[in-house]
């Protein structure tokens, strides 16, 4: 029952974006960050250290927002994830998770001290919330990930046929190349 008003809410935030054309996740990014007045960084991290945990994540700050994804990706993996985990910035779901106090149990598997060696500028007093795929409820992964599938979409909709809008195709709409 959940769904019917997570699609109202995704639509109404993708009916507020304009996406760049052409296709590029980067740009959305940038158009994204500054519509939020809030920096976005990607940041790419070797593979073994999501390994198993998540695909993406995105790390909330007072100042900063860092979005982490895998650097040995494919292109059209690293789209997905990117406009996953902004669909979670859209969509507010930095409200539903806040990182524990420190005197408080943890109540993420993500070590935030840890992400300082990929993350230089972040000071873990700082962050305000971290999310990746196993650390918030059902209903934001349904949402941030139709929010992600219908960015692919329609950016993808359009685009001349290129290896990269052949690959997204096939992992976002179940299309054979």
């Amino acid at each position: 029952m959940f769904r019917t008003a997570s699609k109202r809410k995704v639509r109404k935030a993708l009916d507020n974006l304009t996406l760049p054309d052409p296709w590029d996740s980067r740009k959305l990014v940038e158009q994204i960050a500054h519509d939020r007045g809030h920096p976005i960084v990607l940041s790419p991290v070797p593979q073994h250290v999501m390994e198993g945990k998540v695909c993406g994540l995105w790390v909330s700050s007072d100042e900063t927002d860092y979005l982490l994804y895998p650097e040995d990706s494919p292109s059209w993996h690293i789209d997905i994830v990117i406009c996953h985990e902004l669909g979670h910035m859209l969509l507010d779901h930095d409200l539903e998770i806040p990182v524990p106090a420190k005197s408080g149990p943890p109540t993420t598997s993500i070590d935030i001290e840890g992400l300082s060696a990929w993350l230089p500028g972040l000071d873990p007093d700082a962050v305000r919330g971290i999310l990746g795929r196993s650390g918030f409820s059902a209903r934001s992964e349904y949402e941030a990930e139709y929010l992600a599938t219908l960015l692919i979409d329609r950016a993808v909709g359009d685009i001349q046929d290129t290896r990269h809008t052949r690959m997204l195709n096939t992992f976002v709409r179940g299309e054979d190349g």
